[in-house]
């Protein structure tokens, strides 16, 4: 894939990714596991940098592709 192809890729799944909620981006970015060191899932969705959140989630989707970053 080319450059401009993996912009718009990126584009497209960024797009995606933010119209998500934030406790929607963390249950995908751990794989429906349980808060850990926190109490609740609402404190965890609380504690948690969104802009981190997406910009993990989009890479994340991102690698996981077929055909994979170029």
């Amino acid at each position: 894939m080319s450059h401009h192809i993996n912009e718009q890729i990126l584009e497209r799944i960024a797009e995606d990714v933010e119209q998500m909620s934030t406790s929607q981006i963390l249950r995908e970015l751990d794989g429906g596991m349980k808060p850990g060191i926190c109490e609740s899932w609402d404190m965890r969705v609380g504690m948690t940098d969104r802009k981190w959140a997406v910009e993990s989630l989009i890479t994340k989707r991102f690698e996981a592709m077929p055909e994979g970053p170029q």
